[in-house]
């Protein structure tokens, strides 16, 4: 069942034409104007409005927000912003360790933006996430 509750907003410019990405992940560029986020990035929330460049854009920072889908999502998985902003299955990290630490091994995972309340069956579908930023998703050996 979908819910609609308050949430945490925000308002900053946009730092670009955003009028066809509401509900998409956004981040905070150089001169810390709102864009899209792209894949696994570290989102600063979910655009709430459709502005043009160089309006308010209202981003949703905390709370339930509704999010586009880029692909299928099971209700309760921890969610990232795929490469077009949109929401994904995050993704945790892999470290080959069998090196036994003579390599320095880079780490890359997804930043989860918070937790699926409702499945996705597919790109393109609006679902309902809690926000809870919680940084990248550990590690595990490989």
């Amino acid at each position: 069942m979908t819910t609609q509750a308050n949430g945490l907003d925000i308002t900053r410019l946009a730092g670009a034409d955003l009028s066809s990405s509401q509900y998409l992940f956004v981040k905070l560029d150089a001169n810390a104007q709102v864009v899209v986020a792209g894949a696994g990035e570290d989102a600063i929330g979910v655009l709430q409005n459709k502005p043009a460049a160089g309006q308010a854009a209202t981003v949703r920072v905390g709370g339930l927000s509704k999010v586009v889908a880029g692909a299928a999502i099971t209700a309760g998985a921890r969610v990232a912003s795929d490469a077009s902003g949109k929401a994904k299955t995050a993704v945790a990290a892999t470290v080959n360790t069998s090196d036994t630490g003579a390599a320095a091994d880079a780490v890359v995972a997804s930043f989860s933006m918070g937790h699926a309340f409702e499945a996705a069956s597919g790109d393109g579908q609006v679902i309902e996430i809690l926000l809870a930023h919680s940084g990248a998703l550990p590690t595990t050996a490989a």
